[in-house]
């Protein structure tokens, strides 16, 4: 027997049949117009306009983009990612990209994205300036989230921090998680550099042959402060980098500076690390120089150099820097090719901090080791119109300074001479000199050094001219002093409390008509001279020259050049007052209106 379905039945299997290759080509139109919308808006900007309307700070785009979604990657050409905030504006482009993004998050305003594969990468942070506080949201908003996860990059060819800039190619992993007006959070489990160099305003400064790192970026954002930068990032890196040579310091002196250098490159190891935004414990750094070679005015010097730094805790509540800059031998030679060799000068600073501290407590020590005789006579080209030396050489070493002493006693440089001998124009001169220097005043503006704090001593001090001094001994502070490098001027404001006043007595009459006699009267005790004082390639001038003691005062101006004196000075000495002028034909006598003269000798500037 033969079963012969209804007609309904019959009829429904058919129309089955015709209907399921009909759902497959609508359901691949569907797919069609869905990818080739998607493509388009990728293309044409829709995605950038609908993340902009939502926020200004942050933006996404790109040349060219496709996808074959929902089975491929999302492939980007000329990728670019802008975050900006009030504080810093920082940008990273990407030559090519792929990833695995999720479409549906974008419609949450969300960018989740699972893999990215990026070449050819560029990074550049720097300040933003005019950009206004972002104003507080409306209660119904909703930031946009960006998560990138397993994102590798490699030939990341620039990393650009304003003056400091990376460039060369570098491989990097790491992952990306930003949510507006609440935090931003970078990770790099893995930074490698394949081949590269650091530059410092455009010029290049080390040449990278190893760098590994590892880093986070966690930034907060409060109504208060806005994005807090301040303990963002933690890091370390280990390199080995190729100083160059310091040639390019020099434009950073100035055009016009006096002080020049070259030479200086180098071997730098690097363990830098970085806690919460500062210096974490086992940081280190370790620089071997070459030669280098310092010109300062009229003056040339050169050492090898090395550098050590490093940063340890103590114990839990105490933590200890230690930095060490060492040059040895330092040679130094003056302009007719005469110079000193000083076998040794180590900088050390010691800086310590408590947990209680907020700030770091330095202790620098300064080592000179004394240096081998420098004849004097190489300053004749620059002081031969105030004094031509014949003989005479000086020595320059750091105080040694006891365990109970100051830090501040370790900073100090003596600078001693043996018997000098010279001439001031007709007069036979000899002395001894000692300067106590302190180097905390020392500084460089690139064309003078300041000597601010220096003491001279001078000693055995002897002349034989018309009233001879015999061993007169002074001290002068100057508390004000600059030796200026190009050209080579020592200006100083000076003052000094003297027991003895043989030079003030053998000026004075040494004028032709003032009588001998007072000589004797002169030897006042307790005088204090105070004056201004510059020395060049013209000679010694002295101005605002003051002069006083018991029962006597003097006042004026004097320039020597080439042993003779011209200026004028008024004088008092009990109830007698008397004016000197001092000219090339010989010193004149002016005991009548002496004050009323003297008011008509106007004092001249420096040169």
């Amino acid at each position: 027997m033969t079963l012969i379905p209804p007609p309904d039945v019959q009829d429904t299997a058919p129309a089955r049949k015709k209907r399921w290759p009909r759902a497959v080509v609508w359901t691949l139109g569907a797919l069609l117009v869905l990818e080739v919308s998607l493509n388009v808006a990728l293309n044409l900007g829709a995605v950038q306009a609908i993340m902009r309307r939502s926020t200004s700070r942050t933006e996404l785009a790109w040349r060219r983009a496709y996808w074959l979604w929902p089975f491929g990657q999302l492939h980007l050409r000329d990728f670019t990612l802008t975050q900006q905030n009030q504080n810093q504006w920082w940008q990273v482009k990407m030559d090519t990209l792929e990833a695995s993004v999720s479409l549906t998050a974008l419609l949450r305003k969300r960018v989740e994205v699972q893999r990215i594969d990026g070449r050819g990468a560029r990074f550049r942070m720097e300040p933003s300036y005019g950009i206004e506080k972002e104003p507080p949201p409306g209660p119904g908003y909703r930031p946009w989230v960006i998560q990138l996860a397993e994102v590798t990059v490699h030939e990341v060819r620039e990393l650009d921090f304003g003056r400091v800039r990376f460039v060369g190619n570098l491989d990097v992993q790491g992952s990306l998680d930003i949510k507006g007006r609440e935090s931003v959070y970078v990770e790099t489990p893995s930074i490698r550099v394949v081949s590269g160099a650091m530059e410092f305003d455009r010029k290049p400064v080390t040449r990278l042959e190893r760098l590994e790192a590892k880093a986070t970026l966690e930034v907060p954002f409060t109504e208060e402060k806005g994005w807090d930068l301040s303990r963002a990032l933690s890091a370390q890196v280990t390199s080995q980098m190729a100083l160059l040579p310091l040639d390019w310091l020099n434009e950073h002196l100035g055009s016009d500076n006096a002080v020049s250098l070259s030479g200086g490159e180098g071997k730098l190891e690097l363990d830098l690390r970085l806690q919460d935004g500062a210096l974490a414990d086992g940081s280190q750094l370790d620089v071997d120089g070459t030669e280098v070679k310092l010109r300062a005015g009229p003056i040339r010097a050169r050492a090898p150099w090395a550098l050590k730094a490093s940063l340890e805790s103590r114990t839990p509540e105490e933590r200890q820097g230690n930095l060490r800059l060492t040059f040895a031998p330092v040679r130094v030679s003056g302009p007719e090719g005469t110079g000193a060799e000083v076998p040794e000068i180590i900088l050390t600073v010691l800086a310590r901090r408590t947990a209680e501290q907020s700030d770091w407590e330095l202790e620098p020590d300064l080592h000179v080791a004394r240096s081998r005789p420098l004849d004097l006579r190489m300053l004749n080209p620059w002081l031969a119109r105030t004094i031509e030396i014949d003989s005479g050489s000086m020595t320059v070493r750091s105080r040694e300074r006891a365990k109970a002493a100051k830090a501040r006693d370790a900073l100090r440089l003596s600078v001693d001479s043996d018997l000098v001998s010279g001439r001031m124009g007709r007069v036979k001169v000899l002395l001894r000199a000692e300067a106590d220097v302190d180097a905390r005043n020392l500084s460089w503006d690139t064309k003078s050094l300041t000597l601010t704090g220096t003491t001279l001593r001078l000693t055995n001090v002897s002349t034989n001219g018309p009233v001879p001094i015999r061993a007169w001994s002074g001290v002068f502070t100057l508390p004000q002093a600059r030796l200026s490098l190009s050209p080579t001027v020592l200006s100083a404001r000076f003052s000094s409390k003297l027991t003895d006043t043989q030079p003030v007595a053998a000026l004075l009459t040494s004028a032709k008509n003032l009588p001998r006699f007072l000589s004797s009267l002169l030897n006042i005790r307790d005088v204090t001279v105070t004056g201004r004082v510059q020395i060049d390639e013209g000679g010694l001038q002295v101005r605002e020259l003051k002069a006083d003691g018991d029962g006597f005062s003097l006042q004026g101006h004097l320039d020597l050049a080439q042993g003779e004196l011209t200026g004028a000075l008024l004088t008092s000495l009990g109830a007698l007052t008397g004016g000197i002028e001092f000219k090339p034909g010989g010193p004149d006598l002016h005991l009548l209106n002496a004050k009323q003269w003297f008011a008509k000798q106007p004092e001249p500037p420096f040169r």
